[in-house]
């Protein structure tokens, strides 16, 4: 595919992304030669010619609608309809499975109630971890509520999926049952079951996805590790969550969906696992060498790496200085999170910069 070369009326801007947070500073709408979400695609799905230019975050709209009852419970509902958990006066909210989340303020999020498990003896687990019936969601009209957020703009579209594989566990029976139940002999049936039921109910709410939102990214979660290491081995990652990660990677794709995963912790060890489930992307924290990881697993998944913030009043040469470092040690297969939310200067000079290595 021929190259497109960079045109500077490309930095004219023509309107703003808001901020994700906020307060938070809006991001310029660049006159581009493609849509950002035609470049997500292109990055997410290795497509023919590749991005034009590095993408962020601030190009990808995240969609939480009310619909989904996992969103009012985690306390992160995007969509239209505002939505404030600190003016809720509902003690806590249910989940797709009846789990009940407690909103806590202190903490910007929602979290199960400790010392009182959804499901005191696993062996149960057939009787009461039962999925929601799906069809009965208004999908329709969620969509009918939520026209101009769909399309009011040319971005990538992503959901989350707040509680993976390992996380649903943990909500089911509390942190410390879960870790065991993991190298139990005797209870790892069990979680073989609940995970296949798991990735059937994912598969199907990927349906709804596709049908209804016309998502190009699912941001699936599942916290794997602590500050100092994963919160489990690799041999036991690859046995007990793998095959049930491979199942909902091929869900997703099969839905027309990129997978981002998102798993806090210090999870260097666990890339090859991700690798292995054919994770596309995986936005961890940094607390992780990723130039490390980039020189060694760079062709075969794509992290999401954070510019490191400037001073404020940084110079415009100051500001290509360090997105070109940036750039040198991660030329492709690399997307930029959160932190161009912080400084719009840096979001065009990262375009700029990129727009014009991914041309050359």
């Amino acid at each position: 595919m021929e190259k497109i070369p960079f045109d500077p009326k490309e930095l004219e801007v023509s309107g703003e992304y808001r901020g994700i947070y906020p307060g938070s500073k809006g991001i310029p709408v660049l006159n581009t030669p493609i849509t950002a979400k035609e470049n997500f695609r292109r990055f997410a799905f290795n497509e023919e010619g590749g991005p034009l230019w590095m993408p962020s975050y601030p190009e990808i709209k995240m969609f939480n609608p009310q619909i989904v009852p996992e969103n009012i419970a985690r306390a992160i509902v995007v969509e239209m309809n505002p939505y404030n958990p600190k003016d809720d006066p509902t003690p806590f909210h249910k989940d797709f499975f009846g789990v009940e989340w407690e909103y806590v303020p202190t903490a910007g999020g929602s979290m199960v109630r400790p010392g009182k498990p959804f499901l005191e003896d696993l062996e149960d687990w057939e009787e009461k971890i039962i999925p929601p019936d799906l069809s009965q969601y208004d999908w329709e009209g969620c969509v009918a509520n939520n026209q101009p957020f769909l399309h009011g703009d040319n971005r990538a579209l992503k959901s989350t999926v707040f509680t993976g594989f390992f996380e649903r566990l943990i909500s089911f029976i509390d942190m410390a049952p879960a870790l065991l139940a993991l190298i139990d002999e005797d209870e790892q049936e069990y979680v073989h079951g609940i995970f296949d039921r798991l990735a059937n109910f994912y598969d199907e709410l990927f349906g709804y996805y596709e049908k209804y939102f016309h998502l190009d990214a699912v941001w699936f979660h599942d916290d794997w590790g602590s500050q100092r290491a994963p919160l489990f081995s690799a041999d036991t990652c690859y046995e007990m969550l793998v095959p049930y990660f491979k199942r909902v990677v091929e869900s997703a794709h099969k839905h027309g969906m990129a997978f981002e995963f998102h798993s806090c912790g210090k999870n260097e060890l666990l890339v090859p696992c991700m690798i292995e489930a054919g994770i596309d992307m995986w936005q961890g924290q940094d607390m992780n060498d990723y130039k490390k990881l980039y020189k060694e697993y760079g062709k075969d998944i794509k992290f999401c790496v954070d510019i490191a913030p400037l001073p404020e009043g940084a110079s415009d040469q100051q500001i290509r200085d360090h997105v070109n470092a940036f750039l040198d040690d991660f030329p492709e297969n690399v997307y930029v999170s959160v932190s161009m939310y912080n400084q719009p200067e840096v979001y065009t000079a990262l375009y700029e910069e990129s727009r014009k290595r991914f041309s050359a």
